[in-house]
């Protein structure tokens, strides 16, 4: 076991060393179907989760990232439910551990990503809620409204202890403290006008609080959606979704007069420059429902690239100017990066895997290739490389060309371009 930490913990030196020569290349593996993560016991036959990181390795990554899920029974609640019930607590650590012990054997290094999903009172999901104007609201983890923000945060902390202590027991290499959590991290004052600028020092206090449950060389990441959603607030509209209010809240917003607001400000910029580094989950659209979408490879790539290019740029300006104003070199890289692999799968790509769509491995590797030619070509000194969503524990999210999920796995033109993502050195 001592070996196969060392070799864990030098993969990590290797890619977050000031000399990088390799960008970290993952993938998320996620449970579903009542398949869990786990390993064989004493050399047994190979559990699915096995193979799926088997799988994994096989694309060239090295790193996984586990993503543990809970659900939170309506958006206006204050609880989080695991969905591991506390009756097999005990076993889920077990299960963890052969399963981390079985990554790390393989040379690859473990990151644990606590995530939750909001459900209707009735339990259903998405929740569309409809609205007296006739419309609906689709309400997710990025615009939760708790009626009792400081219960919200005493579960969400409650949550996290759990997957805190697995990653301390198994010496992971990167926990991620919270994910796309807009409205609760910088707030969104145009739709929850009672906490406008969100909880920073909560979120402050977390950081600190994980940093001393956990080893001290695992990096503890916060994750940023970066979406074609539009913020709307006094002097700002543009896209970029919950990155890009972090820059406006960070940047433009930058040493404000009041005192109140000018220590939720000096609590983000602390919460930025504490992070370990930035997880960005990147779901972007790369073409618009009427653009004409070339049929060859080469052509496809070249269009999508004109949007990558712009995403690129967006990312480049707002790492460069928040880092003048924090004069923190933060580094970012991706924590999601997915599209499905499905005819104009590049379009939307935020929508949750439902079955439908026409299957195209095409669609998905040219969305792959232009993003990798915007992001990772360019070598940006603030861009870490990243890992994509996502590969599933169960055999039936694996399944192959006519798939049309997030899945790589036997999408022969997607596995190319991810081997070459994985493979690309500085």
């Amino acid at each position: 076991m001592k070996v196969v930490l060392t070799l864990g913990l030098l993969v990590l030196v290797s890619l977050w060393s000031s000399d990088v020569q390799a960008m970290m290349g993952g993938m998320n593996l996620t449970e579903q179907d009542k398949f869990p993560y786990d390993a064989a016991v004493g050399g047994g036959a190979k559990t699915p989760a096995q193979i799926a990181v088997d799988e994994i390795r096989a694309l060239g990554a090295t790193h996984v990232i586990l993503n543990p899920r809970a659900t939170m029974n309506n958006p206006k609640g204050n609880d989080l439910v695991p969905v591991t019930p506390i009756s097999d607590r005990s076993a889920e650590r077990g299960r963890y551990k052969r399963l981390i012990d079985y990554i790390h054997s393989q040379g690859m290094t473990v990151g644990i990503r606590p995530i939750f999903f909001v459900v209707a009172p009735d339990g259903s999901f998405p929740y569309l809620e409809p609205l007296p104007n006739g419309g609906t609201k689709l309400w997710w983890h990025g615009n939760i409204e708790p009626s009792d923000p400081n219960q919200w945060f005493e579960s969400f902390r409650s949550y996290l202890d759990i997957y805190l202590l697995i990653a301390k027991i198994n010496h992971v290499e990167e926990f991620t403290l919270g994910a796309e959590l807009y409205s609760m991290t910088v707030g969104i004052e145009d739709q929850w006008l009672a906490y406008p600028y969100g909880f920073p020092g909560r979120w402050l206090d977390l950081l600190h609080y994980a940093k001393k449950k956990i080893d001290a060389t695992t990096r503890v990441m916060y994750d940023i959606n970066f979406t074609d959603d539009i913020v709307n607030a006094t002097g700002v509209s543009a896209s970029g979704g919950e990155l890009e209010r972090w820059r406006y809240r960070i940047v433009d917003l930058a040493n404000p007069r009041n005192p109140e607001e000018h220590q939720i400000w000096q609590d983000l910029v602390s919460f930025w420059n504490e992070l370990d580094a930035v997880g960005i989950d990147m779901y972007r659209s790369l073409a618009g429902t009427h653009d004409i979408i070339p049929t060859n490879s080469p052509d496809l790539v070249r269009l999508l690239r004109v949007r990558a290019d712009q995403f690129a740029s967006q990312m480049d300006n707002t790492m460069v100017n928040i880092e003048l104003v924090t004069g923190k070199h933060q580094l970012a890289m991706f924590k999601e990066l997915g599209y499905r692999s499905m005819v104009k799968g590049f379009i939307d790509p935020f929508y949750y895997e439902n079955g439908a769509g026409v299957y195209s491995g095409a669609h998905q590797a040219a969305a792959y290739e232009a993003m990798f030619q915007s992001f990772w070509t360019p070598k940006f000194d603030w861009f870490g490389g990243g890992s994509f969503w996502d590969v599933g524990v169960s055999p039936n999210r694996n399944s192959g060309s006519g798939d049309t999920g997030f899945s790589p796995i036997g999408k022969l033109e997607t596995v190319d371009v991810l081997k070459e993502i994985f493979g690309f050195k500085y």
